[in-house]
């Protein structure tokens, strides 16, 4: 109704404010809709921002395994422990780093104890279902074949001995060609998020005993013998430079960000020299000469067993991490980047493409090499469709529902 006096238009042009009594909302249907923010998160966290050229650089190690084990192409070096070394960087690099920078988070955010077991559980699955049901079907396969495929396909010396139980349960007697590499891995993936913690827990003491660590490092790589086949403590001081040089490269890349630095041009050159000598180092080492013939002898004692690689790798993926350059580059080529993807498959299956007698019987050596590499791609590529990635589709289900639960409170 108008009042008299006024116009119809007076009337429009005033604001009106409605008071509604708010209604509150039932805590379920609160913790319903916060769950399903969680999984429009989670499937985002479920497929993190991949590292490309550290694809290529696992692809490659990979195809460095198949070389190897060829027994055909390079046998005066031994670049298959080259590339059991970048794979045991590699590994403990990136679950380092990623395990790192989610206690952070939740750090920051005085997390409860329920979330991080939430976390925890979530760490272990993803790792069981990124190595397990591969490693067990193919162990299954082995376990069905008869005795001499065994022995010639996977170099099993007492085929008879075989047990499923023991393979499948990492008993070291049983840990056949390269089976050997899955429980040294699988047990330092226990170690990590223990790292991490007394990492976090130090606070801006973090680099203290990195000083020890380092030297102990150094000291177990120049004098201590190192092969295939043999337990942790051999291989601890590989695993453990890669997880120094992934809290080094997450405080250091922290630290840039919150600071805004962005290097000077000769603070590039000396960090591009140190890289360049890295490198340099790296491949004399995996080759065996280079510049130690070139320009000076090595001065590190000539011991047997695996070279001493992994703080030089550390070095260089530390600083390609930072400064991208023209070395990332060529490693995020595609067909690295693929190898990369199955190297898990290329690892493990190889011996089913290389000591088979149809390609090893090839008279010519160019049918033998495109046999060896294309077959084996071709099988890992198949197998990763059938097996890796469907396992890693259940682990990221896994990632979703633990978020779920984890919010409901169930």
């Amino acid at each position: 109704m108008i009042r008299s006096g006024g116009s119809a238009n007076d009337v429009s042009g005033e604001k009106v404010t409605l008071l509604v009594q708010d209604i509150p909302e039932d805590p379920m249907d609160v913790k319903l809709r916060s769950a399903v923010s969680v999984e429009k998160a989670s499937k985002t966290a479920a497929a993190p921002t991949r590292i490309l050229f550290l694809d290529g650089v696992r692809g490659l190690a990979a195809l460095l395994v198949v070389t190897q084990h060829s027994h055909e192409y390079m046998q005066d070096l031994n670049l298959g422990a080259c590339a059991v070394d970048a794979f045991f960087v590699l590994s403990s690099f990136l679950l380092t780093m990623l395990f790192m920078k989610k206690s952070m988070k939740l750090l920051a955010r005085s997390a409860t104890y329920r979330k991080w077991a939430f976390t925890l559980v979530d760490y272990f699955s993803r790792r069981f279902f990124r190595i397990y049901p591969l490693f067990a079907l193919v162990a299954i396969v082995l376990w069905i074949l008869p005795d001499d495929v065994k022995r010639g396909l996977y170099r099993i010396e007492k085929p008879k001995d075989f047990s499923l139980v023991k393979v499948l349960t990492f008993d070291f007697d049983q840990r056949f060609f390269v089976f050997w590499t899955l429980p040294l891995e699988i047990s330092y993936y226990f170690f990590i998020p223990i790292f991490v913690l007394a990492v976090l827990k130090l606070r801006n003491y973090w680099w203290v005993p990195f000083i020890p660590a380092y030297c102990w490092v150094a000291y177990e790589g120049w004098n201590t013998f190192r092969w295939s086949h043999m337990g942790l403590s051999a291989h601890a001081p590989t695993f453990l430079a890669g997880s120094m040089a992934a809290v080094i490269f997450v405080k250091l890349d922290t630290w840039m960000k919150m600071n805004n630095v962005r290097p000077r041009p000769v603070v590039i050159y000396a960090i591009r020299t140190l890289e360049c000598t890295a490198l340099a180092l790296l491949l004399s080492l995996s080759f065996q000469g280079l510049f130690f013939n070139w320009i000076y002898a090595n001065i590190a004692p000539q011991t047997p067993g695996f070279p001493f690689i992994s703080v030089l790798l550390t070095i260089v993926v530390v600083i390609e991490m930072i400064l991208p350059s023209s070395l990332s580059t060529f490693l995020e080529c595609n067909a690295l980047r693929h190898c990369g993807k199955v190297s898990f498959s290329i690892y493990l299956l190889h011996g089913f493409v290389i000591y088979t007698d149809t390609v090893s019987n090839q008279s010519s050596y160019y049918d033998r090499m495109f046999s060896t590499y294309g077959l084996t791609m071709l099988v890992a590529t198949v197998s990763y469709h059938l097996v890796e990635y469907p396992s890693q589709l259940l682990a990221q289900y896994i990632t979703r529902e633990l978020a779920k639960r984890e919010i409901l409170g169930l």
